[in-house]
């Protein structure tokens, strides 16, 4: 054999040998890529799981603070409703004029305590007030109508005063009232 052809074999085998060593690289490389690739498919599927969840969950609880939102801003407009239906109606039954009645029926069925008592009114109701309990008239009081009564001895009241029997009838009520403006949905069994 010849230096050459020497050379040229060596060369060949090389060359076999280098072809081979890139073959299995290039194996080496498609394996490793595939694997990278799985491993961030996985990544990417266990992200946008997450981020699914994490979407729906604040979807969730934006849902839900605009139901309550919703709810404190229908609760506070009822209430402002209300409150205005108990002001109007205290104002209606303090601008009842001219009609004593009201007050008369009233001093009729505590008579026993203001004979032996004293009886403050409003000053808009002063002249109806001394007409039916004459000296046991003590004074004014700022309300929208009605009467206290006061023993004489001042140890207990009657507060009979329109503000607080439209508050007590309306604290009896008031949810009777709202349900039937507002009425909830049927509960579901």
């Amino acid at each position: 054999m010849t230096l050459e052809s020497v050379v040229q074999a060596i060369l060949e085998s090389g060359k076999a040998e280098a072809d081979l060593i890139l073959e299995e690289a290039h194996l080496e490389r498609q394996r490793m890529l595939s694997e990278v690739r799985e491993e961030g498919a996985k990544v990417f599927a266990d992200a946008e799981s997450r981020s699914r969840e994490v979407a729906a969950r604040r979807r969730m609880q934006e849902v839900a603070r605009g139901e309550l939102d919703s709810r404190k801003i229908i609760l506070a407009a009822q209430k402002d409703a209300l409150d205005e239906a108990y002001r109007r109606t205290l104002g209606r039954l303090g601008d009842a004029r001219g009609d004593d009645t009201v007050l008369r029926n009233l001093l009729k069925a505590n008579e026993a305590e203001w004979r032996a008592g004293r009886v403050f009114a409003s000053p808009k109701d002063e002249a109806a007030i001394r007409r039916i309990v004459g000296d046991r008239y003590a004074g004014n009081i700022e309300c929208a109508g009605g009467v206290v009564i006061e023993a004489t001895d001042g140890t207990h009241r009657l507060d009979l005063r329109y503000e607080s029997l439209l508050r007590e009838v309306w604290d009896e009520s008031v949810k009777e009232v709202a349900d039937i403006l507002w009425p909830s949905k049927p509960s579901k069994k």
